[in-house]
C-alpha cells in the first residue's frame, strides 16, 4: 500500500510506502515449528473457549410467541417462555413471559410468573405479577406477589 497524503514544499505529492509491522512478523512466522501451538499457548485457548461456553450460558433459552413445545426439558441456565410449554421442566431460573404459558411440573430456583402457569412447582424464589394467573401447587422459599395476580391452588412456604 501507498500512503498519497505526503506533500512536500513545492505542493508536488510524494509516495511512500506504508508497512505492516504485524503482517511482516506473521510472514517470517509461518514456518512450520512456528505453526504448532506451544504448550503455553494450549491452556490460554482452552480458557478463553471455556469464557465463551460460560457467558453463553447465562443468556436465557427463548421459547417465542407461537412455539409450543410440549415434553421434557433439563437445563442449565434460564428459560424464558412467551409461547406454550408443556410438560417436565428442570432449569435454573424460568420466566414465563405475559403472553407464555407453562403446564405441568416444574423444578427450579427461581421462578418469575407474568403469564399463565398450571401445575406443580418447586423452587426457591417465587415471583408473582400483577398480569400473573397461577393455578396448581407451589412450594418455594421466598415469595414476592403484586396486586392484582390471579392465584388459585395453594402457595407453601418451605424453609
Amino acid at each position: 500500500m501507498f500512503n498519497k497524503s505526503k506533500t512536500s514544499s513545492a505542493n508536488k505529492p510524494t509516495v511512500e510506502p506504508v508497512t505492516n509491522p504485524i503482517e511482516d512478523e506473521e510472514m517470517a512466522s509461518d514456518t512450520p515449528e512456528n505453526l504448532a501451538p506451544t504448550p503455553t499457548q494450549a491452556p490460554n485457548a482452552r480458557n478463553s473457549m471455556m469464557d465463551i461456553i460460560s457467558t453463553s450460558a447465562s443468556k436465557p433459552s427463548i421459547l417465542s410467541e407461537g412455539f409450543s413445545f410440549r415434553g421434557e426439558i433439563a437445563a442449565k441456565g434460564a428459560i424464558h417462555v412467551e409461547g406454550a410449554l408443556n410438560g417436565q421442566i428442570q432449569v435454573d431460573d424460568l420466566t414465563i413471559g405475559a403472553r407464555g404459558q407453562v403446564e405441568g411440573v416444574v423444578t427450579c430456583s427461581s421462578l418469575h410468573i407474568k403469564g399463565k402457569f398450571s401445575g406443580t412447582a418447586t423452587c426457591s424464589e417465587l415471583i408473582v405479577t400483577s398480569s400473573a394467573s397461577v393455578d396448581g401447587h407451589v412450594v418455594y422459599k421466598t415469595l414476592s406477589v403484586q396486586k392484582g395476580a390471579s392465584i388459585k391452588g395453594e402457595l407453601l412456604l418451605v424453609k
